[in-house]
């Protein structure tokens, strides 16, 4: 019979690999030696788990089953990569605001969820709920949850954050995969195109009775200039000499040039802050551009409702900008140079505007038109043969009357009807 001593060894035996650090803090760690002879401390926790966990380990060598990185795996929570994110662009990224509003809806939407437990069908099913209106930011103004459907467009954006968070994620080795997969973004409908017409304009215009005010809304008509661009522009950046506004960096991240017309230059040369200020739309001390929200939701948006003008937003007056130049016979590829498209595809949706063009491709099916029979008198038939004499003396006559085209007059004139895109151009800024 064993005594107590040799008890007591025969326990520390089979306790091997488990102690307490620090001594009584109930606080057990496990130490074991994979096939290679490298060792490893895991912290565990209670002196029970810690045996449990122990065998499991060894058992995992045994087997050829032990994969050390998957143990050092830190589980992170979608919330927590989220707010890193956001403190890594705060001073690089041009949307944070709106990064900010997608980093709410995502840390409410996966609220307490790591990154491995969010899969394809979690946000599938989100965005069903966005599309149907059930998930929207609160409204800190009123205290409530705002209801109400959003655009594809709108989710899209809600999507794309989330993908780049996930793509940081697997950059830095916190999750293996990015469940924001192609499939979850739906085909977004851009084709819409509202613009003032000439109606319209006259009664916004009498809604509008501070010329400052009116001189926003005019500049964004005639410049076709996004509302940030706008209200972020500078002085530097205007040159009355060349007739240029440059933006130094728009939507696609380059610079582009717009240029003003005579309207625009009045506008500008008009304005107090030119030599108060830096900025073209300043606030009241001159020291801030003009909050561009503020103004819309304070003077744009009830100057609509006065007139009696639907449907419309800010961002529509650069629609009018398009339309009016296409109408205009301005030609697609020039609107494109000054809107600032980076495709084709995004200017063609004012094409419809202009049908001039497509009206003369339809008309080259139709085959010349020919001359009527005559008959053995050398009339037209249904004509007697005095009357063709008298058409014939009526013919000589407009003949003799209408001028010679045969000349640099008659050159001119041809190109004065023709649709010539550097006269049309010339002629819109002149």
């Amino acid at each position: 019979m064993r005594t107590s001593e040799e008890r007591l060894a025969a326990k520390r035996r089979r306790e091997r690999g488990v102690f307490e650090r620090p001594k009584g803090s109930g606080v057990w760690w496990i130490r074991y030696h994979d096939e290679s002879g490298r060792e490893h401390r895991e912290r565990v926790g209670p002196k029970g788990l810690a045996l449990e966990v122990y065998r499991k380990r060894k058992t995992e060598i045994a087997e050829r089953r032990f994969f050390p990185e998957r143990i050092r795996r830190r589980e992170v929570r979608v919330a927590e990569l989220i707010d890193d994110y956001l403190t890594r662009i705060a001073h690089t990224h041009r949307s944070y605001a709106e990064s900010l509003r997608h980093a709410a809806l995502w840390k409410s939407a996966l609220s307490g969820r790591t990154l491995r437990e969010v899969v394809t069908g979690d946000l599938e099913r989100y965005r069903a709920r966005r599309l149907a209106g059930e998930l929207r930011p609160s409204d800190r103004r009123k205290g409530t949850r705002a209801r109400g459907a959003v655009k594809i467009a709108t989710v899209n954006r809600e999507l794309s954050f989330l993908r780049r968070v996930f793509n940081v994620g697997i950059a830095d080795g916190l999750v293996e995969a990015n469940p924001v997969k192609p499939s979850l973004f739906a085909k977004e409908n851009n084709a819409r195109v509202r613009f003032l017409t000439a109606e319209e304009e006259t009664r916004l215009r009498e809604a509008v009775t501070d010329e400052s005010a009116w001189t926003k809304i005019a500049v964004a008509i005639h410049t076709g200039l996004r509302r940030g661009e706008e209200f972020g522009l500078r002085w530097e950046h205007v040159d009355f000499t060349v007739g240029i506004i440059t933006i130094p960096r728009s939507k696609s991240g380059e610079a582009r040039r717009v240029p003003m017309n005579d309207e625009v230059r009045r506008l500008l040369r008009d304005l107090p802050s030119r030599m108060k200020s830096r900025w073209v739309f300043s606030s009241l001390n001159g020291r801030t551009p003009l909050d561009a929200k503020n103004f819309v939701s304070r003077v744009f948006l009830p100057a609509l409702e006065r007139a009696k003008i639907t449907n419309f937003r800010w961002h529509d007056l650069r629609h009018t900008f398009a339309s009016r130049l296409v109408m205009a016979g301005v030609d697609l590829r020039t609107v494109q140079e000054l809107m600032g498209h980076q495709s084709y595809e995004m200017t063609l949706r004012y094409a419809h505007l202009a049908p001039a063009h497509t009206l003369d491709a339809v008309q080259r099916l139709c085959p010349p038109s020919e001359e009527a029979p005559t008959s053995a008198t050398g009339t037209t038939t249904g004509t007697s043969a005095p009357d063709a004499k008298n058409d014939v003396e009526k013919l000589d006559v407009k003949t003799s009357e209408a001028p010679d085209r045969t000349g640099a007059s008659a050159r001119a004139g041809d190109r004065d009807r023709t649709g010539d895109v550097q006269l049309g151009k010339l002629a819109f800024y002149r």
